[in-house]
């Protein structure tokens, strides 16, 4: 049976001249202008709220700062707390590297010779504290590797143990040993050097101690003499 199809028709049944001689498709008069301006809409307000996560990035930055030292991941996780767009946050962080404003190495250097020295901490406490300030460990090695020098380091437990020692009074030696080692270890103190500084601090108390009941003891014979 003969085909109905003429086979001068394409696949929709139109003959090929005639489809050749279809208007190619064209956007309605405006389309492109339209389309043009929305991408420029676009790019205007990625643009502005660029700026505006920057300007805000700088401003959480320099109120945190200007409370206190920061290591670059504590504002790092501090722009992500507030939503900052990580890109913008990242280039906020190089900046603040850039002037000085965050620096881990040389906070490092100041948290550890300040604790040192206020509160008398030992390597391994200095390290946790670091560490707990998010530091990069590289600064933190450094920063410990350039603190105090062994006799330094001795001469610190060792006040610290004679400053404890006299809160002991109360206590027969051997608790009062322990109690002082266990101290001085949460202080992040160890070693030989720790148990030496126990003992000559506790012998400083018990000398104290023993001149004080003798003070005492002569003070009282005194009052004694002078009653008769």
């Amino acid at each position: 049976m003969p085909s109905s199809r003429d086979p001068g028709q394409g696949s929709a049944g139109v003959d090929a001249p005639e489809a050749a001689a279809l208007a190619p498709v064209t956007f309605l008069p405006g389309a492109r202008e339209a389309q043009a301006e929305r991408e420029a809409a676009e790019a205007a307000e990625s643009v502005a709220n660029h700026e505006a996560d920057a300007r805000r990035a700088e401003n959480v930055t320099m109120h945190a700062l200007t409370r206190r030292g920061q290591s670059r991941a504590e504002v790092a996780e501090l722009l992500r707390r507030r939503e900052i767009d990580p890109i913008v946050a990242e280039a906020e962080l190089d900046r603040l590297e850039s002037v000085g404003l965050i620096d881990d190495r040389a906070l490092a250097a100041e948290l550890v010779d300040r604790l040192r020295t206020r509160k008398r901490l030992g390597d391994s406490a200095l390290r946790s504290e670091l560490m707990r300030r998010k530091l990069d460990r590289s600064a933190i090695d450094e920063a410990l590797a350039q603190s105090a020098d062994a006799e330094e380091g001795d001469d610190l437990v060792l006040e610290l143990a004679r400053d404890r020692a006299r809160r002991l009074g109360g206590l027969d030696r051997s608790t009062a040993e322990r109690r002082l080692v266990d101290f001085l270890a949460r202080k992040g103190h160890s070693g030989s050097a720790v148990r030496e500084a126990a003992r000559r601090a506790l012998d400083d108390r018990d000398d104290e101690l023993a001149g004080d009941a003798s003070g005492s003891s002569r003070l009282a014979t005194v009052h004694r003499v002078e009653f008769r």
